[in-house]
């Protein structure tokens, strides 16, 4: 066996090269994935607040900003927010009110969501996407708010959730449109 020749190496390059090459391409759908699994403020009202997952300083709400997993909104005293959601659910965050993204898993390809919303204090109105209905059937499509007392999930429908952030949840639901199914309610306390 001899030295290897110009094709041998040539070879190599070109494998290299491709492999490479599917390395960023599969890479895209992952970036794709997640830019899908973010929130986007919609509105703004008065004083609303920002904390970014890992940062210690709030900062300004602005319309068009994307809220990931982990990251906190506040809306002071005469103030509320909108978010709107990849599948088309919208979160309304009234005065007085903080909620953290707890889990954003929302994969636009499958259409396969799984999002968690704690409510800390004060009130939001969750607007829960109809078009996710036949996937939570399926199982595929889990919306949920957690409060310090209690946990609601429902789908296809708009829900209030109120809490004082320490002894009092409740929970309102409003049927959109006839569809109320699935509604489960878990450790509803006063």
């Amino acid at each position: 066996m001899g030295r290897p020749g110009l094709n041998d190496t040539l070879r190599l390059v070109t494998m290299v090269g491709f492999g490479v090459l599917l390395l960023l391409v599969s890479a895209g759908p992952v970036v794709a994935q997640q830019a899908g699994s973010s929130a986007e403020i919609k509105r703004v009202i008065g004083r609303v607040e920002v904390l970014q997952k890992g940062q210690t300083q709030w900062i300004p709400a602005v319309i068009g900003a994307q809220l990931a997993e982990g990251d906190d909104i506040r809306a002071f005293a005469g103030a509320s927010a909108e978010l709107a959601l990849p599948d088309t659910s919208t979160v309304m965050l009234t005065e007085n009110s903080r909620l953290l993204l707890t889990k954003m898993e929302i994969d636009t390809q499958d259409r396969s969501r799984f999002v968690l919303l704690h409510l800390a204090v004060g009130k939001v109105r969750a607007t829960i996407s109809q078009a996710a209905v036949a996937l939570s059937r399926a199982r595929q499509s889990n919306f949920a708010i957690s409060t310090p007392t209690a946990v609601a999930a429902a789908r296809g429908t708009i829900m209030w959730v109120f809490t004082d952030g320490e002894k009092q949840s409740m929970m309102a639901v409003e049927p959109e449109s006839g569809v109320n199914e699935g509604i489960s309610l878990g450790a509803w306390r006063k």
